[in-house]
């Protein structure tokens, strides 16, 4: 739970709380809004989310981000706003995550693992995928059997488990195409965990799970991050193809002559050479 309170807090002293609507906390110089309040739960990572939906999950977020406020005020009132080293810190940030999200949005599209991606990196990889202790996994939670054997029908004649988990499951991952994030064996009810990580291969669909929740229908994802880690893979070559033609295309010049660092080198060494005759 504690990894779960760190992860909270780093995500809320980097957002910024403005807007419309019921407040959920004031201080002084700065209000929190509800609105705000559900979009930041909603941009949480999927197991994070998760946790979210529990009213002491939404006491220990809202505190986290009047933490961030308070936090704010105070390095404010200490000039740390002002420092240049940490402007220039927040510069070399923003340029980042400008970059980061550059990328991600133009290759987003274009570097789909395909199942039989997923086939052929199974076969080769069987016995991490047999032995793995961490799954990530999809679900469609229904609340009678009919409904779920008419759901797992559809699913067999290759309907989207995200777009039916999004429009017929009854749980709170729904809205997320039922996606449950990364979780270790052990961490769900017992009937789904056993049916869960009894899934082979990435893709796979289990038949149907009756818990005291409801009935359920799972798909595996991923297993210790393997084609988490394919897909990365694969989006590194596409990166680094496209780095590489866009600086053989744009126009730019490097002046290496105007380099000093070498030339300050040099210098303190003759330096210290004289100093050490002497």
């Amino acid at each position: 739970m504690s990894k779960k309170i760190t992860v909270l807090l780093i995500v809320a002293l980097s957002i910024s709380i403005f807007g419309c609507g019921k407040k959920v906390a004031e201080g002084e110089g700065w209000v929190i809004r509800d609105k705000e309040f559900k979009e930041k739960l909603s941009s949480l990572p999927p197991d994070i989310a998760a946790y979210m939906t529990t009213d002491e999950g939404q006491k220990r977020f809202i505190e986290t981000l009047v933490l961030r406020e308070i936090l704010c005020r105070e390095a404010e009132k200490e000039g740390i706003t002002k420092d240049k080293e940490v402007l220039n810190k927040i510069e070399s940030a923003e340029r980042k995550v400008i970059i980061e999200e550059y990328l991600d949005r133009k290759f987003k599209d274009e570097i789909p693992v395909t199942q039989a991606d997923i086939d052929e990196f199974y076969e080769t990889n069987k016995d991490s995928f047999d032995n793995a202790e961490t799954i990530r996994a999809r679900h469609i939670l229904l609340k009678t059997r009919d409904e779920a054997e008419n759901i797992l029908k559809m699913l067999k004649k290759g309907e989207s488990f995200e777009t039916m988990a999004n429009e017929y499951s009854v749980g709170p991952s729904a809205s997320r195409g039922g996606d449950l994030g990364f979780y270790k064996r052990g961490r769900m009810v017992p009937e789904f965990d056993a049916a869960a990580f009894a899934l082979k291969k990435p893709g796979d669909i289990s038949d149907i799970v009756q818990t005291r929740y409801g009935y359920h229908i799972i798909q595996l994802v991923d297993k210790d991050h393997l084609i988490e880690n394919l897909q990365a893979n694969k989006k590194k070559k596409i990166l680094d193809n496209y780095i590489k033609d866009l600086k053989e295309t744009a126009e730019y010049k490097i002046y290496y002559e105007n380099l000093t660092l070498k030339k300050d080198i040099k210098k303190e060494k003759v330096e210290e050479e004289e100093d050490t005759e002497e």
